[in-house]
């Protein structure tokens, strides 16, 4: 029986003793029975005052979070659309050079569309679920643009159009490619832990737990780590 349900049921055994005409409950015993029941009663107090501390920390905590997944998103975004001037702006220099050589030259030249239209068609194909059309897309902007400032996210996003598919081998295969070839970038917490996701999608359990692990250790206050500490909770039955 638990606190609160003993509470509840010392005042009615305090009324049926006290109906024996005070023979079986002396004055003593019933001031003990009061006692016992206001005991009880602050520590039910204080176990409701506990909960609600630990409800409060737990929004609060919860709160945090969500605001740091937002600052975190919208600094993805605004990276993305630097790296996409940057992009235009090395392009252009680039056409530039090329009029002025066919220009002396007299030969003709094709101009290749600039690098943010090529990536903003991909995404484009990407956002509408064409993951096929956007694998290509993504694909052709690493092949014209291999230093490009937008080359990590196509790398990124190729996995998740993989990913959407649930080709877990290609995903992951993908995701590993980011973190080999971009590891300073600010997506490799989130390219390790979807590498995770395909190998345990893959039935590969070990491997992605300690992937998990590693996030924990190698990106600590990062969202991905926080997603792989749950994952290692139900992992462990804990």
């Amino acid at each position: 029986m638990n606190i609160y349900s003993r509470c509840l049921c010392l005042p009615a055994l305090l009324l049926v003793l006290a109906g024996f005409s005070g023979c079986i409950a002396t004055s003593s015993e019933m001031s003990g029975l009061r006692d016992d029941i206001y005991e009880l009663q602050l520590k039910l107090n204080e176990l409701q005052s506990n909960q609600a501390d630990l409800s409060s920390k737990m929004d609060t905590m919860m709160s945090k979070m969500d605001l740091l997944s937002s600052d975190l998103e919208e600094t993805r975004n605004r990276m993305s659309l630097l790296g996409q001037r940057l992009d235009d702006v090395e392009s252009n220099i680039s056409q530039r050079v090329n009029k002025l050589s066919q220009h002396l030259s007299g030969s003709s030249i094709s101009v290749p569309p600039p690098p943010s239209e090529v990536y903003r068609m991909a995404y484009s194909d990407f956002s509408r679920g064409k993951f096929e059309l956007a694998i290509t897309g993504f694909r052709s902007y690493l092949e014209k643009y291999p230093q490009g400032e937008m080359a990590p996210q196509s790398r990124y996003y190729i996995g998740e159009s993989y990913y959407a598919q649930d080709d877990w081998q290609k995903a992951a295969e993908e995701f590993d490619l980011v973190e080999k070839e971009y590891p300073k970038i600010g997506s490799v917490a989130s390219a390790r832990f979807k590498k995770a996701l395909c190998l345990e999608q893959s039935g590969k359990k070990e491997e992605a737990k300690d992937l998990f692990e590693s996030l924990l250790k190698d990106y600590p206050n990062s969202p991905e780590a926080f997603s792989a500490k749950d994952k290692l909770k139900i992992t462990d039955g804990k």
